[in-house]
């Protein structure tokens, strides 16, 4: 790596660690019922909190998008902080020297895990395939933009229509640390990468290290390490595989029956790398789950994502759900803050006998005002960040808030559903209305129907224990140990709400596929899907009135319903785990909360045989992982796709962090409270943690092999040994055109090998059209790309000059870019047509860029 890289690796590093002093005093006193008083996360703190002030009052024109705004925020959330801090009980620098050893630690994982990933981003750099041009674009324009949102730099003339608040975050750092996007980008995946790992560590020290005293908190630091090692750089056991199979280990009947893609074939010992046969080997380890119809045709090209943390950073892309990482962490924390805060109690009359206001008013006081401002601005900031996301963590929050109330009065009370929706209500409003302008100018996919129903085999559970087997395994261990060591009087009640769930989920499935099936493109979908099964379904009626398709589509609903059982039960083994471990959680809830245990339990410790305060928060965890896992099961959320893939994506994502959390949560109880079964446990989630490790052991070696070029941070340094030419321009426009002029460039399909979208992508300048897919993706059904496709050929490819201006007029393009590939793509003709009509603003051997006044 160079040593400039180097260096602006230190002052990446540098600009965060200000962000974090700068709200340290305000975690320390708004976290302060955690037992880490919040520092772990105050990196992540500093940098939401900054980037909403700079990105709030850019987008309401109070101040520009410059670093001369971004320092004002940064000086204004510091005073705020430090005035806070002042109207509390003080303390800091007495905590700090108390608590150094947990301080110094949660500095050394973030900085090494840090610089240990600016290193692996040097050995592979280059911002091109995948998802890797569109993040860059979007980096790119949340720089150049004069406004917010940032300009869709794909799109020109349009705001982008996407989550994007990780990418103004992204700048906000890179504009503090003085380093320019096409470093920031990796360093920005450095980053997220230490972000996660202290998020993970804090989170994980929290939850054992509560209701220990300061000495005995050493097993909450150890594991806290443990954490930021497994949960966001480990892969999943698919590695193992990879290796058996690359060695020739293992009988084919056994690759067959496992099934997973690209290794279900004979096992032959090819070696294991980056080339030859086995090229991209890592890539399989996030589509372990091999897709096939309900007729048992296997699914090809949109078989569900199941990536996880540790592949996203191998990946490198920079992606919303990865730009969320740490931020899911502190939405952990801000949820345990939710368990562990003392709750204002108020008699169940005084709530009985309040108004609608004044039931509100008994939640606010309850918790606290800042405890709600505080979860109300990371929520939001979660939804901005990656809008999949927030649904998920306000069940968590509002799921500890109702636990916190269980446990308070020790035994259930069917009001606690009505305060818990209340409080999702009191959370999710100024959520939105925190970020309200994003949501004014964000059109998405989605539409009606916004559920539907999972038409495909269920998943194998050899397939999902190759995804969280690590996890899991200690995981069902603790639920098991916990249900043996209580008397189970409540063994009803979780085969009640297994079954039950099962049931209400099965429903769901019919009830949306009548609401499909009565419509004209779900009839015709629902005829072949009988077809496929061997059932014999009539065709829809032509011309039937909405009732009539109603009634038809029920009847065929019904027809076709038993053999998807059918189906559905020859693989019900990963469904019936993930509903009993459900049904589980409750009845080791219901045994926890019993009136005769509630009376000792806040003042039970985590000692050998009580109860650690924890516990029924860690469970939490689980039972939200398991309906997220399970879920996609059943039905999934409507996008372009048209599969489940992308439900599974998000949903699995989240559920690797929560079993994660509880896996090594787990092994702390077992440790004190199960003896034997706990080396057994710790033995054998240490021998998976290290087959894990072997992941990115591996696939860094095989992505530092894929780019074959000398070590560097600059993410578009491969231009120089492939198109020096090509380097040379981009560069020149970054440094020399500024404000946001539409630039022409060729258009491509969306992931194009040429590099399609590149000038945009690498400048952040508005083109005509980018990646059209990708746009339809952002924005739903909307014309525009296909009329801008046409568009663009004009000006390179037609011989008229009048509509070559009409064009170049009506997108208000300033430059037009001619290189190789606007050559090879509208032929030989796009090369000279400009030459005596448009001033050269640039020229190189290879590139030329014209000027155009637009008029």
């Amino acid at each position: 790596m160079p040593l400039a890289d180097f260096f602006a690796a230190v002052r990446w590093w540098a600009a965060l660690m200000v962000l974090g002093a700068a709200a340290l005093p305000l975690a320390f006193t708004l976290l302060r019922w955690l037992p880490d008083r919040g520092y772990a996360f105050v990196k992540m703190m500093g940098l939401l909190v900054v980037t909403y002030l700079f990105w709030l009052l850019g987008s309401l024109g109070f101040l520009a998008n410059n670093v001369g705004s971004l320092v004002f925020c940064l000086v204004l959330f510091g005073a705020a902080s430090a005035w806070v801090y002042r109207r509390g009980d003080g303390g800091l620098r007495a905590w700090l020297r108390e608590n150094g050893r947990y301080v110094v630690t949660a500095e050394l994982v973030f900085a090494a895990v840090f610089f240990l990933w600016a290193w692996v981003r040097a050995q592979n750099p280059a911002i091109t395939g995948t998802e890797k041009p569109m993040e860059f674009a979007f980096l790119n324009a949340a720089g150049r933009s004069r406004t917010f949102p940032p300009h869709d730099p794909w799109l020109s003339g349009f705001g982008i229509s996407y989550y994007y608040f990780g990418y103004v975050m992204t700048s906000v750092i890179g504009r503090l640390a003085v380093v320019p996007e096409t470093i920031g980008f990796n360093l920005g995946i450095a980053w997220l990468a230490a972000g996660a790992a202290v998020g993970a560590f804090g989170v994980v020290y929290n939850l054992v290290a509560a209701g220990t005293e300061r000495e005995g908190r050493r097993p909450a630091l150890i594991l806290g390490l443990v954490a930021a090692v497994a949960l966001p750089l480990a892969g999943n056991l698919q590695i193992l595989l990879e290796l058996l199979h690359a060695n020739g280990i293992g009988s084919d009947a056994f690759w067959a029956w496992l099934n997973v893609r690209d290794i279900n074939t004979p096992a032959v010992d090819t070696g294991f790398g980056a080339t030859g046969p086995r090229f991209w080997w890592w890539w399989r380890s996030s589509r372990v789950i091999h897709e096939h119809t309900l007729a048992g045709i296997p699914e090809e090209g949109l078989e569900p994502i199941v990536e996880f943390p540790g592949f996203s950073f191998l990946l490198g892309d920079m992606h919303p759900h990865v730009l969320a990482l740490p931020f899911a962490f502190l939405g952990l924390a801000v949820a345990l803050l939710w368990w562990l805060k003392p709750i204002g109690a108020w008699a169940p009359e005084e709530w009985a006998g309040a108004t609608v206001v004044g039931r509100f008013r008994l939640l606010v006081q309850g918790i606290g005002a800042p405890t709600w401002a505080l979860t109300a601005l990371v929520l939001g900031g979660l939804s901005f960040l990656n809008t999949w996301d927030v649904l998920i963590h306000l069940f968590v929050v509002v799921g500890a808030f109702v636990l916190r109330q269980w446990r308070r009065r020790g035994r259930w009370d069917n009001a606690f559903l009505a305060q818990g929706a209340m409080a999702g209500v009191l959370l999710a409003v100024p959520a939105v209305l925190l970020y309200l302008p994003f949501y004014l100018g964000f059109r998405s996919q989605a539409g009606p129907p916004y559920l539907l129903p999972m038409l495909m085999r269920p998943t194998r559970l050899a397939h999902f224990l190759i995804i969280f087997g690590m996890s899991l395994w200690s995981v069902l261990i603790l639920v098991g140990v916990l249900l043996a060591q209580r008397q189970q009087r409540s063994w009803r009640v979780g085969v009640g709400v297994a079954a039950g769930l099962l049931v209400g989920l099965s429903l769901l499935m019919l009830l949306l596929g009548w609401i499909i099936a009565a419509s004209p493109a779900g009839g015709e979908r629902i005829v072949t899907l009988g077809q496929e099964l061997g059932v014999a379904v009539t065709q829809p009626p032509e011309g039937a009135s909405p009732l009539g398709r109603l009634g038809w589509g029920l009847r065929a609903v019904l027809v076709v319903a038993p053999s998807i059982m059918v189906v559905r039960l020859s693989t019900p083994w990963l469904t019936l785990l993930l509903a009993v471990l459900v049904g589980a959680v409750v009845m080791v809830w219901v045994t926890l909360f019993r009136q005769d245990d509630a009376a000792e339990q806040p003042a039970r410790a985590a000692t050998a045989g009580g109860v650690p305060p924890a516990l029924p928060f860690v469970l939490l965890l689980i039972l939200t992982s398991a309906l997220l896992t399970l879920g996609p099961e059943f039905v999934y959320l409507r996008d372009n796709f048209g599969q489940r893939l992308n439900t599974v994506f998000k949903f699995y994502y989240q559920a690797w962090i929560m079993f994660g959390v509880a896996a090594l949560f787990g092994l702390d109880y077992l440790r004190r409270n199960a003896r034997p079964v706990a080396v057994l446990v710790t033995a054998g989630y240490s021998l998976m943690l290290a087959v894990a490790l072997l992941f990115p052991i591996n696939g860094v070696s095989s992505r530092a092999q894929e780019y074959g070029n000398p070590s560097t941070l600059n993410g578009i340094a491969h231009y120089r040994y492939q198109n020096p030419e090509e380097l040379d321009a981009l560069t020149w426009l970054r440094q020399n055109v500024e404000g946001t002029p539409v630039i022409s460039e060729a258009v491509g399909g969306q992931y194009s090998p040429q590099g399609h979208g590149r000038v945009s992508a690498t400048t952040g300048l508005p083109t005509i059209l980018g990646w059209a897919g990708h746009e339809y993706q952002w924005r739903g059904d909307t014309p525009e790309p296909g009329m801008r496709d046409p568009a663009v050929a004009t000006i390179y490819g037609q011989a008229n000059w009048e509509e070559t201006t009409q064009m170049l007029n009506r997108y208000d393009v300033e430059y037009v870019y001619v290189g190789p590939l606007e050559v090879s793509t509208y032929g030989s003709q796009a090369a000279t047509k400009f030459e005596d009509l448009l001033e050269v603003a640039y020229a190189n051997n290879g590139v030329i860029i014209y000027r155009w006044l637009p008029r």
